[in-house]
């Protein structure tokens, strides 16, 4: 109880940070007023999505407000990616301000001037010093061509390391010549000279989609990393907290059981001594709603502290911002209490029902035969029920077009089937003892542990319960995370028909750079892409919620030059003018169909309407949005193409041509040259967030294998009657181990083998969904898997091997 507490407050402070955590900066503190995008789209009756990148404001918007207030001050902010660095490969990325824009914050200058040349630069001290650059010294910067050199004259006070990427400063000139030529501002600062001046810019900022951001509230302007991160961590940490709570209220359901059951003997003399069951009842009660009362005020108090622990490893991975720090509030500690206390009463109302009902004179011979025909045909019912509930959930894809539902179900069946092994598992472990009682009559250690699972078939189910519901889980969370990388890779390998791809995700690649490409010898074409995030906006009437999906942009008659796409109708995509393909997972979330119209929301902020015109099947390999060129390079920092898809003729190498293009591309910082496979995905997915989806699955693990140690610790410490007789037959302590041994063996095995029993059909059905029935088999890597069994036989050899020496060196024994 304790530790499912620790478990929903950890969980419970990761959600209300990812809800009210705020960054801040001081990048933008200074300005009295600031008015910028709002960074998010709403969702009718759910959390609001976080735009995928910066939401820009018009450049126009500044001229209006300064003309509207002549007499005040209006500064705004210009943000251009480039590179910091000389040489492909080695560069650090960074965001350019014109200087004007350093006033906005609370910023100084540590030393030097300020940039007044075309070619002096500021940098924040911690960069300086990271790169060993003195004032008056050169540096490099890049914007998706050869670096330009800058001389750099100051540092500054600006502490931005981890928030998102260092700033820093250009002369304004110079950022007016760079970047985006259709540039939109980040933000823009006013120091007002009347009172009224917030109510004219809050009219003039309305028609813009922008707000007027409190001082208190600009984190997630100063560092747009700040509110994907944050949406991550509520999604996560929500999705992988409910599984939690419901692993937390079982087991210890099912250890609160597995103790009253061993309690039976006292129990039954309190019933012979004259107490009636309702005294018994309320015994029970006290006592566990004490040990909740507790147990879960302690957790309650030690869990927010476990989640602000993780939320430090989360933020030293790079996937939440420096600066974020931990919220703390009443909701976890509340969450913690009633988790221990629900799971405690229905515990308690479960595990009663046996002693008060069931003869006190059975249960004084400490066996599970007391419990009666109808009781047991009742927890059958419902463990087949649970399976049966499980493999509906199971075949969700060949009965539903809700991806949601199809993609969904198959990954929590498993769970729902795992749950059935608290009611089923006496049978389980008969079942077991039966298939192996066989070869096992030619040892004496093995068959006497067979015959004590049989008798005690109840107890060690109890024992079994967590085990399971471990490997289950396990199995699911680590294969199917691999079956979906699995399905995007195959899918991508299957469909491209370029050899090469050329990346420069933050600053692009500019036509200097297009022209280098197509020059290298052995290069047939050289396809300009964009590859994003955008969020797809329902069409009208169809119910379905907004998606944050990964988006590809192409010229649109040269989408059959960069890969099969694998169009659902046969016939090749070609995008027009106003158009969009889909693909068919991304289409089923949001409901769209050929020929709907739906809103795109690009990485900027910037929403378009567009005609469905095309449905395709790769979606998960190449992005399940894809757009002509026109729409989303225009959408990107820079305005440029993120990348090049190259073709190499059959008869040359690709592995030379790559090298080539490697050596034309030496002077070009941030520039990134690899295989085919390099912008397939179309998605930014982060190796810090899988980090992130492990830690919590660890912490998760880690409160299964307490529970698994208490399950069988406290089965193997109230077997004292059982090793004292076999003591009194003449075994020895090496025999009473070895059958400890054998029990341990085929208790791991079958938690092993009925777990993965459990998770298999949900593995199958999502592989089939996400591969839209191209293939079947789920990814299971065979180490993974390998550890996971290993985990689990050496926790069980290990808690019975504890519990065993202990129980053997008491004199009753």
């Amino acid at each position: 109880m304790f530790f499912s507490a620790v478990l929903m407050g950890a969980f419970g402070v990761l959600l209300e940070t990812g809800v009210r955590g705020r960054v801040s900066t001081g990048e933008y503190d200074n300005a009295p007023l600031l008015v910028a995008s709002r960074q998010s789209v709403p969702v009718d009756g759910d959390v609001d999505m976080t735009v995928p990148g910066r939401a820009l404001l018009p450049a126009s918007l500044a001229g209006e407000i300064t003309a509207a207030l002549p007499a005040s001050r209006v500064v705004a902010d210009r943000i251009v990616p480039a590179v910091l660095g000389a040489r492909a490969g080695d560069g650090e990325t960074v965001d350019a301000h014109p200087w004007s824009a350093f006033a906005l914050g609370n910023r100084e200058l540590a030393s030097g001037r300020a940039p007044v040349g075309a070619d002096d630069i500021v940098l924040p001290g911690h960069v300086a010093r990271a790169h060993g650059l003195e004032t008056g010294e050169k540096v490099a910067l890049g914007f998706g061509d050869r670096p330009v050199q800058y001389t750099l004259v100051g540092t500054t006070t600006a502490d931005d390391a981890g928030v998102d990427v260092p700033d820093v400063y250009l002369t304004d000139g110079q950022i007016a010549t760079r970047g985006n030529p259709d540039p939109g501002v980040a933000v823009i600062g006013v120091w007002p000279q009347a009172t009224s001046d917030a109510d004219v810019l809050a009219r003039l900022a309305a028609p813009a989609g922008a707000r007027l951001w409190d001082r208190g509230d600009r984190g997630p302007v100063e560092a747009v990393s700040q509110g994907r991160a944050t949406a991550d961590l509520v999604s996560i940490a929500g999705a992988l907290g409910a599984v939690a709570l419901i692993v937390a209220v079982f087991t210890v359901i099912a250890l609160t059981s597995l103790q009253i059951r061993e309690r039976s003997r006292e129990l039954a003399m309190l019933r012979i001594v004259g107490a009636t069951p309702r005294q018994v009842k309320r015994l029970l009660r006290a006592e566990i709603r004490m040990v909740a009362a507790s147990a879960g005020g302690l957790g309650g108090v030690a869990g927010p502290l476990v989640g602000a622990a993780m939320i430090g490893v989360i933020r030293s991975w790079g996937v939440l911002p420096a600066t974020l720090e931990p919220v703390f509030g009443p909701l976890p500690f509340i969450v913690a209490m009633l988790t221990g206390f629900l799971a405690a009463e229905i515990a308690t109302r479960v595990a009663v029902r046996r002693v008060t009902r069931s003869s006190p004179l059975t249960q004084l011979e400490d066996r599970d035969a007391g419990t009666s025909a109808s009781r047991r045909t009742r927890r059958i019912v419902v463990g087949v029920v649970l399976v049966a509930v499980g493999i509906v959930m199971a075949l969700a894809p060949t009965y539903t077009s809700n991806v949601d539902a199809a993609s969904g179900l198959p990954g929590i069946s498993g769970l729902v089937m795992a749950l059935s092994i608290g009611p089923l598992s006496p049978q389980v472990v008969r079942a077991a003892a039966a298939i192996v009682r066989r070869p096992a009559r030619r040892y004496a250690a093995a068959y006497t542990a067979l015959e004590s699972i049989r008798h005690r078939a109840a107890r060690v189910g109890g024992a079994l319960t967590p085990i399971v519901l471990g490997v289950a889980l396990g199995a699911v969370q680590l294969s199917g995370a691999a079956t979906a990388g699995a399905v995007s890779a195959a899918q991508a390998d299957a469909g491209t028909r370029t050899d090469i791809t050329v990346t420069s995700p933050t600053v692009g690649v500019s036509d200097r750079t297009v022209e280098l490409v197509r020059g290298a010898p052995g290069v047939a074409s050289a396809i300009p892409i964009v590859t994003t995030r955008v969020i797809v906006q329902p069409p009208a009437g169809s119910g379905n919620s907004p998606q944050t999906l990964n988006a590809l942009g192409i010229a649109g008659d040269r989408v059959e030059h960069y890969a099969d796409l694998k169009p659902k109708d046969g016939d090749p995509v070609r995008l027009r003018e106003g158009d969009v393909a889909l693909g068919v997972l991304g289409a089923a979330q949001v409901g769209a169909h050929v020929g709907d119209e739906i809103t795109v929301v690009l990485a900027n902020g910037r929403a378009l309407k567009r005609h469905v015109s095309a449905l395709y099947e790769r979606g998960l390999g190449f992005g399940d949005v894809l757009l002509p060129l026109g729409d989303l390079q225009p959408a990107t920092a820079s305005g440029l193409p993120s990348g090049l898809a190259v073709a190499v003729p059959g008869s040359a190498s690709a592995a030379r041509v790559a090298e080539a293009i490697r050596d034309r591309l030496a002077d070009v910082p941030g520039v990134e040259v690899s295989g085919s496979g390099g912008a397939a995905a179309g998605g930014d997915a982060s190796s810090g967030d899988e980090k992130f989806g492990l830690l919590i699955l660890v912490v998760l693990f880690g409160y299964i294998a307490i529970a698994v140690t208490n399950s069988l610790v406290t089965a193997t410490l109230s077997r004292r009657s059982e090793f004292a007789l076999l003591t009194a037959v003449g075994a020895t302590p090496q025999q009473r181990r070895s059958i400890l041994r054998w029990e341990a063996a085929v208790l791991a095995t079958t938690a092993c083998i009925v777990g993965t029993a459990f998770a298999l059909p949900g593995l199958f059905a999502m592989t089939y969904a996400l591969s839209n029935g191209d293939r079947i088999a789920p990814a299971i890597d065979p180490v993974t898997y390998t550890a996971l069994v290993a985990f689990t036989f050496v926790l069980v050899f290990a808690a019975t091997a504890l519990a065993g020496r202990s129980v053997m060196r008491d004199r009753r024994s």
